[in-house]
C-alpha cells in the first residue's frame, strides 16, 4: 500500500532545509566562542537579553546591539548564498 501513496515529504524541501542548516552551522562555527554561546542561548534556548547582559557585565542596550550585529551577519551570509528571507 505504501508504494501507491505518495510520500508526504517533499525531497526539494528536505534538501533546502538541510542546506540552510549547514549554512547556519558554518556561520556559527566561524563565530567566536562567546558570540556563538550568546546567540544560541538567546535564539535557541530563549534566554532573556537582560540575563545575558547581566552575566557578561554589560548593559541590556550593549547586548541588544551585539545581537543586532550577529543577526545582520547571519542575514548577510544567507542572502549571499541565495536564501530568500
Amino acid at each position: 500500500m505504501e508504494d501507491c501513496i505518495p510520500s508526504s515529504e517533499n525531497v526539494e524541501q528536505t534538501i533546502k532545509v538541510r542546506e540552510l542548516s549547514e549554512l547556519i552551522s558554518k556561520w556559527l562555527t566561524a563565530l567566536s566562542r562567546e558570540d556563538r554561546a550568546i546567540f544560541v542561548r538567546r535564539y535557541w534556548n530563549g534566554d532573556a537579553l537582560t540575563e545575558l547582559a547581566k552575566e557578561r557585565g554589560v548593559t541590556s542596550s550593549k547586548m541588544a546591539q551585539r545581537m543586532f550585529r550577529l543577526r545582520n551577519s547571519l542575514k548577510a551570509i544567507l542572502e549571499r548564498e541565495g536564501v530568500v528571507l
